[in-house]
């Protein structure tokens, strides 16, 4: 196994106690170009609160029920699978670190090396992920209002779908989140957002990767959240944040019939005192429309990192993208890219 840089307490790994509002355990994959899958998430959700609360999870379409998904994509076609679940039993231990919700869902290891398994009911399909962990991005740490780790890792994926079965070997993250909830809905807020994975072909390391997230109004970044990046034969280190330019997109549909702009072509940079990494991703998958005004999709992108002034290294490889919309203002884009 390979020393993990980083380690995360099993304490973030857990729901606190006494328990915050929701719960989610993530597990993303991207597998590399010539796999044929071109990405694979899965989550189990636990609601705690109570009916007529609002939690924070409805900003990626969580929060009405506990529920398992598992979803993936090839250049052709996507899956999506995912079913509410019956009351049933969260059992968590701290150590050794187990969590388990009756047959659907296990989460058990120790830092450096985790192990997540979905199954939808009747088990008709599962995915297993098994981590080597590498670095953390802690995108927020505000105890029982908000924290949400990740780990970028090396993975070994199986994927079962009615019988038919994939062994994967792939970049992926793993991903804790917790919550609260408040007696409106979160959604009201007139923003989108857009969050892009990156992982580096051919790198040195299997955690090479960068990721980051902003928020953006009218198509455009209002706040470059944040970033991170380990860039092949260095260390991870922290980016300034993300900005995104859109500069191809498209329309499609959601899971609801709603009508959602989709990136085809789009420019990212992250930037810190070193360098700036500047990138340009090509959509590769059909989008998953299963965010609120947005969708998940896989991407290719070639980039360069600019330090010192002018030194520059070119880079390239593949993506998963996250970008939800709850303005309906993203859909008005492809009539103004067209000016």
């Amino acid at each position: 196994m390979i020393a993990p840089i980083w380690s995360v307490e099993n304490k973030h790994l857990l729901p606190f106690v006494p328990p915050a509002a929701w719960d989610g355990w993530f597990a993303i994959a991207i597998p590399p170009r010539a796999s044929g899958l071109r990405w694979c998430k899965a989550h189990f959700y636990h609601r705690s609160c109570p009916a007529g609360e609002h939690p924070f999870s409805l900003l990626e379409a969580l929060g009405e029920q506990t529920e398992v998904m598992i979803a993936w994509a090839t250049e052709d076609e996507v899956a999506v699978h995912d079913a509410g679940l019956p009351e049933g039993t969260l059992t968590c231990f701290s150590s050794p670190l187990a969590v388990t919700y009756e047959d659907n869902f296990l989460f058990e290891g120790a830092a450096g090396g985790y192990e997540m398994s979905f199954a939808l009911p009747g088990k008709r399909r599962s995915a297993n992920f098994r981590f080597e962990a590498g670095w953390p991005i802690w995108w927020s740490r505000f105890g029982r209002m908000i924290s949400y780790v990740g780990l970028h890792s090396r993975l070994s994926l199986e994927l079962a779908d009615e019988g038919s079965l994939k062994l994967l070997d792939s970049f992926g993250v793993m991903e804790h989140v917790t919550g609260a909830a408040l007696p409106f809905d979160v959604r009201r807020v007139p923003v989108s957002y857009h969050w892009d994975v990156l992982a580096f072909e051919d790198a040195a390391s299997p955690f090479d990767s960068a990721a980051g997230l902003s928020i953006g109004v009218g198509g455009g970044t209002f706040i470059p959240l944040k970033a991170a990046a380990c860039l092949p034969g260095a260390r991870p280190a922290g980016m300034r944040g993300l900005w995104v330019t859109y500069h191809e997109v498209d329309l499609d549909e959601d899971a609801l019939g709603n009508t959602i702009m989709v990136p085809v072509r789009w420019e990212g940079l992250m930037r810190n005192r070193k360098g700036t990494l500047r990138y340009e991703a090509k959509a590769a998958t059909p989008a998953a429309g299963i965010l609120p005004g947005g969708a998940m999709l896989g991407f290719d992108f070639e980039c360069t990192w600019t330090s010192g002034g002018s030194r520059k290294t070119s880079y390239a490889g593949t993506g998963f993208c996250e970008y939800g919309d709850f303005s309906g203002r993203l859909k008005d884009l492809p009539l103004r890219l067209n000016r």
